[in-house]
């Protein structure tokens, strides 16, 4: 006689199951950390200006440098606005311009690595030295040709950064798409006559996803590592202010003691930086085979 609990806990216990590779990243402590410092800062850029004060934007020359206090919690810049309110509306471009840089070089590095991988013979030759070649440049170049072409704007600096950091993608995407091209699974569906475009999308792209996720994520701390660079030399993201920017335009009230203009944005985009980097670190844990087979052998 079979017993009729059964079914229903095992469909419970079923239900419940997460996925190995999720379930792992949800163990990384640098996951939570990393989630935590970035939804912070999403919060305060993308929804503290809903509470900003109504004159956070105002110029006001006589009120220019003050101290924090309880009118300016975070004081007041030389142009005498709210450092705070300035603070928040400043962190919305290097977020949504380093996201979409970080989304065209990865599109681009997916492409140029599929298809040198998966071609092979003289499509891949030409195009790893065409990589070769965009690796060899330093990035400073292409940012001073592409902003005397285009002029300094946001367009430009999310064109140069794509055009800069695309073959780290397509390195790490070629070398699994090279692994994977060698499977049988894979001659077997060209034996049945389907096409190599069917084969690589429906076939080769998805044997590939774990490793353009890592590469994803790696992509967006390095745009904005470049960002803070480009821009503390004069060569990133014009105004108006984001971080990079009203750090590096401020850095000389140090001597004048005024901390207040200088350190806040400095301290964010670092958070920034380090909350993408923790989040990098913990999808590359969890979707490297080679870390899963430590984990499992530990």
């Amino acid at each position: 006689m079979t017993n009729p609990a059964a079914p229903g806990v095992a469909a419970q216990r079923t239900s419940v199951r997460l996925p190995r590779k999720l379930r792992k990243l949800l163990r990384h402590p640098l996951f939570w950390v990393g989630g935590a410092m970035l939804l912070a800062l999403l919060l305060f850029t993308f929804l503290g200006p809903v509470f900003d004060p109504p004159d956070g934007n105002k110029y006001d020359m006589a009120i220019q440098l003050l101290p924090p206090s309880f009118s300016h919690l975070l004081g007041t810049n030389v142009l005498g606005q709210d450092e705070l309110a300035q603070l928040m509306v400043a962190g919305q471009r290097p977020i949504i311009s380093g996201f979409i840089s970080a989304i065209v070089a990865a599109l681009i590095g997916i492409f140029v690595g599929l298809v040198a991988g998966y071609s092979g013979s003289i499509v891949d030759s030409v195009l790893m030295r065409i990589t070769d070649i965009f690796l060899s440049v330093p990035q400073v170049v292409p940012i001073l040709l592409i902003e005397s072409l285009l002029g300094a704007n946001t367009r430009s600096f999310i064109t140069v950064v794509a055009l800069t950091l695309w073959p780290a993608t397509a390195r790490i995407v070629r070398g699994r798409t090279l692994v994977v091209r060698q499977q049988p699974f894979v001659e077997a569906v060209l034996a049945s006559g389907a096409s190599h475009v069917r084969v690589l999308l429906r076939h080769v792209l998805p044997n590939v996803l774990d490793d353009i996720v890592v590469a994803f994520t790696n992509q967006f701390a390095n745009v904005v590592l470049v960002m803070a660079i480009t821009t503390f030399v004069g060569l990133g993201l014009p105004p108006p202010w984001n971080w990079a920017s009203m750090f590096a335009g401020n850095i000389d009230n140090i001597v004048g003691g005024q901390w207040w203009v200088v350190y806040p944005p400095g301290f964010a985009f670092s958070i920034l930086l380090v909350s993408v980097y923790f989040l990098g670190e913990a999808v590359r844990h969890a979707l490297n085979p080679q870390d899963a087979q430590g984990g499992q052998g530990s």
